[in-house]
């Protein structure tokens, strides 16, 4: 998913976005997330969970970790797009996590 130009730091799963901060959980490969356009990142359930909230149209399938899939779409819809950006407004529908939108956050 062409999201950044430098290589992630080792350790790092593939749907880890260079900006979080935040740690992999679980295997580097529980999870694969599917873009509208085609492209495909394996990632650990934690990061495969935010970069599904953050990709409009984006997609999960299973992967080494059964169950993982579930479980990573069921955290997106909780979680803001990009929620690692703290300090940036929430007031728009596309800033709110689907739970928000739908009323249920």
């Amino acid at each position: 998913m062409d999201q950044d130009r430098d290589p992630q730091p080792a350790g790092r799963c593939a749907a880890a976005h260079i900006e979080d901060p935040t740690p992999c959980r679980g295997p580097r490969d529980a999870v694969t997330i599917l873009d509208g356009t085609g492209n495909v990142a394996t990632g650990c359930e934690h990061h495969g969970a935010r970069m599904l909230a953050s990709i409009d149209g984006a997609r999960i399938e299973p992967g080494s970790v059964v169950g993982a899939a579930t479980r990573a779409y069921a955290a997106s819809q909780t979680i803001r797009p990009f929620c690692w950006y703290e300090s940036a407004p929430r007031t728009e529908p596309s800033q709110l996590s689907h739970a928000e939108n739908a009323g249920q956050g």
